[in-house]
């Protein structure tokens, strides 16, 4: 809506006592000045109102995909269609839950049919879907007394987390190893060709092998694996009251990055894998070792939240009890804040049903300013003594050299 400014208000007002001393006075030169007054203001009210019409703000940021820790960059291109020079042109902050300082951003005399481009920042990515409230331009005459506001769309922004690239994987010893020592490799579809055979009647045409079948002379299949049999199932809880450390450097954020990259490399083995997080109410999640995948995996990690289960163990169970997602899965990997007894006792019981089970520990203790106390051991040496894999992680740590498998280790499997 165009409104006057306060400049243009005090003009108005001017304009008024001076028409009222001219009715006064009675004389001719102050009615002529009364008039000027108003009609500057009246020329800038259609000055500006025909600018607000043509006025075009888009805002972009710079990278296009971010990933946490990436310099954050908003761009505004500000672009004229109207012919009257000297427009003044602010943009009011936007910058919503990127960490920016809510600044005005201030264009200068925009020439008719100008465009120029402001930007804002940069400011370190933190991991999220990040919501950008909508965009308010603010467009003014020369003389500043009158101004129009423009409401302009909003932007979301998603940052993935920053996964480190893993050659190997402490807890997935023998990944991507399949019959006769050869590596699986990663399919494009999400499922593995095993061969050709012939086609029993009824069955769909759509995996037919044209070329086998003009050398048999009958119908033949393709026939392929599901390469979500076998897979990895990755759980990650991190409940609000066992995060610890200040944004962005909590035990939050590296339980996730963990969580990322093992889901990563097991991925880029060739393995499908299942995420189950709280943001999805535990829903299983199935990731196909593909590009989609990939990407499916950066988004879901770009949303989650510190939610979750206090007490993991009571419910670990029956978070897995999913028939097809037990049939599916022979790692069972979890990815928690808190280990306490309960948690231990239900990991155990998993691991005695067949399961291989392991577990990434991001303990508070390294997060906090505070000394803490020194964690029991007796939880870990349990866990080991059954054959649960367990892994700590603490603030600082290089994730890289903590998740891979040491040198010294391979040479001594590779004996």
């Amino acid at each position: 809506m165009t409104r006057p400014t306060a400049r243009g208000t005090a003009l108005l007002a001017v304009a008024a006592a001076t028409y009222a001393a001219a009715r006064i006075v009675g004389t001719w030169e102050l009615y002529l000045l009364a008039f000027a007054f108003l009609a500057a203001v009246v020329v800038t009210w259609v000055q500006v109102l025909a600018l607000g019409r043509r006025l075009q703000v888009t805002h972009t940021v710079t990278p296009g995909q971010p990933v946490a820790g990436d310099p954050l960059l908003l761009s505004f291109r500000v672009k004229s269609g109207s012919l009257l020079p000297g427009q003044q042109v602010t943009l009011l902050p936007a910058t919503g839950e990127l960490g920016g300082r809510d600044r005005p951003i201030h264009v200068e005399s925009l020439g008719p049919r100008a465009e120029r481009v402001v930007t804002s920042g940069p400011w370190p990515a933190r991991r999220g879907i990040h919501h950008l409230p909508a965009l308010v331009a603010v467009a003014e005459d020369p003389l500043g007394l009158v101004h129009v506001r423009r409401r302009l769309g909003t932007l979301d922004i998603t940052v993935s987390p920053r996964l480190v690239h893993l050659g190997s994987c402490v807890l997935f010893a023998d990944m991507g190893v399949g019959e006769g020592g050869r590596r699986r490799r990663p399919t494009l579809h999400g499922s593995e060709f095993r061969g050709i055979r012939p086609h029993s009647p009824g069955e769909p045409l759509n995996r037919v092998d044209w070329k086998a079948t003009a050398k048999t002379g009958s119908l033949m299949l393709r026939e392929t694996e599901d390469a979500a049999n076998g897979d990895v199932t990755l759980l990650l809880n991190g409940a609000a009251p066992h995060v610890a450390g200040e944004p962005p450097e909590t035990s939050f954020e590296l339980a996730v990055q963990a969580a990322g990259s093992m889901a990563d490399y097991a991925l880029r083995a060739g393995h499908a894998t299942t995420l189950l997080v709280p943001d999805n109410e535990w829903r299983p999640i199935r990731l196909a070792p593909d590009a989609n995948g990939h990407l499916r995996l950066l988004e879901v990690l770009a949303g989650v939240t510190p939610r979750g289960l206090s007490e993991l163990g009571p419910s670990l169970r029956a978070l897995v009890a999913d028939p097809r997602l037990r049939q599916r899965t022979r790692m069972l990997t979890l990815v928690v804040l808190s280990l306490d007894r309960g948690l231990m006792r239900a990991l155990i019981t998993l691991q005695k049903q067949g399961l291989r089970v392991s577990v990434v520990h991001v303990p508070a203790g390294s997060f906090l300013s505070a000394a803490s106390a020194a964690e029991s051991v007796s939880l870990r040496l349990a866990l080991s003594a059954a054959g649960v894999g367990y892994l700590a992680l603490s603030r600082g740590d290089d994730l890289h050299a903590a998740l891979s498998i040491r040198a010294e280790d391979r040479r001594a499997r590779g004996r």
